[in-house]
């Protein structure tokens, strides 16, 4: 806005004299102090002025489902948390397919780079964030990170919570839990959870499980639709805390994010920016095109429908959007099994994967499927919704 700011200066401040030379408005010569010259004034300033970022603040809110929506229109965040923010990050940040920023790495200078890039940012609500709320590239406020860890009383989670919705009504209010009793002690205090569970630890003796068990737990708290964004664990290695955390795996990562996306988790983002593990991040590249194409699906108006397994250790989720059908599946063991899906309104139709180019015939609404360790199986009938 400053740069349009002084544009406009420099136009008000040029050709004020009797005695400047005509400008052209619409291939006509105007002189200052004309009427024609006036005109071309207040279309200029008007032109200025809508361009502003003033007039492009977004007014961002969740459907029914739980569905994040940007001034109306259904949006699904795939972000990462960053530690610094240039261009060749940001370069980046397009290569693997990520719409929103989060972390520490950057401030209220950043804007214009981040909306030049199309990007949404949610930020700690600072004063300086504050100042630039009428970005359109604000989506949401990050108010706390784990607050069960650092002593936070829920009194001061929703006071601040309280404050900060006064200031801005336009933009949602998330708080980032890593435990499961965090989401109950502090409800009231959010208008959406992130969830940050990262079972890769050094002996990778915690579960898998436990991303999606994050995810419904927050609506068991706060009801079946409540929003819930999830981050999803990219970091590890011997120097992560002092080697707490394993380097997770390219199929566990992919198995992390869809295993949030069965429990119907309503954006996906990775803790954190870690090149530094090239087979690992380059993978995400794969993994957010292939969870971009599923956008469609995955906040379109539909239904969720009634789906099962024969084995306890597969994840199903059934989604219907118009005539069209997406089912999730991921194995939480890291053992391989086989395994009878059953969709009982499909009835007799054939099955696309289009992440394995490969179809699968459905009789009666079931088929069986094989599962490798903590693989993951997408089904699509239909053509992709259209977008509202």
């Amino acid at each position: 806005m400053r740069a349009q700011l002084d544009q406009l200066k420099l136009f008000l401040s040029r050709n004020r004299s009797t005695g400047c030379q005509p400008v052209q408005f619409f291939g006509t010569e105007a002189r200052a102090g004309s009427p024609r010259y006036e005109m071309r004034r207040v279309f200029f300033v008007t032109l200025i002025l809508l361009a502003s970022p003033v007039f492009a603040a977004n007014k961002v809110s969740f459907n029914d489902e739980g569905i994040c929506a940007v001034n109306g229109k259904p949006f699904f965040p795939i972000g990462v948390f960053v530690y610094n923010l240039n261009t060749d990050v940001m370069a980046d940040l397009h290569e693997h397919h990520i719409n929103t920023i989060l972390g520490v790495g950057y401030t209220a200078n950043d804007m214009p780079l981040i909306e030049a890039h199309g990007m949404f940012v949610v930020p700690r609500p600072t004063d300086d964030f504050l100042a630039v709320k009428d970005s359109p590239s604000l989506l949401a406020w990050y108010l706390e990170d784990e607050p069960e860890e650092h002593n936070e009383t829920p009194a001061d989670v929703k006071k601040k919570y309280d404050d900060l919705k006064a200031k801005d009504k336009d933009h949602p209010i998330a708080v980032v839990h890593d435990t499961l009793h965090g989401p109950r002690v502090y409800k009231g205090s959010s208008d959406l959870t992130i969830s940050d569970v990262y079972p890769v630890t050094k002996n990778r003796d915690f579960p898998m499980r436990a991303v999606g068990d994050y995810v419904s737990n927050t609506r068991e708290v706060n009801g079946k639709n409540w929003p819930n964004l999830v981050f999803i664990q990219t970091f590890g290695g011997p120097n992560s805390d002092g080697g707490k955390w394993a380097q997770p795996l390219p199929h566990e990562v992919r198995f992390m994010a869809f295993s949030a996306l069965v429990h119907r988790a309503n954006g996906i983002l990775y803790f954190s920016y870690w090149p530094q593990a090239p087979i690992t991040w380059n993978s995400i590249s794969k993994l957010n095109a292939d969870i971009e194409s599923l956008v469609p699906w995955l906040i379109s108006p539909g239904k969720e429908m009634s789906a099962t397994t024969s084995d306890d250790n597969i994840q199903i989720r059934a989604r219907k959007v118009g005539a069209s059908w997406m089912i999730l599946t991921t194995n939480l063991s890291q053992k391989p099994t086989d395994a009878t899906l059953t969709v009982k309104e499909l009835g007799e139709v054939k099955l696309r994967m289009p992440f394995e180019h490969r179809d699968v015939p459905v009789r009666s609404g079931a088929w069986r499927e094989h599962f490798d360790a903590y693989a993951e199986h997408t089904y699509l009938l239909g053509d992709a919704p259209a977008l509202p």
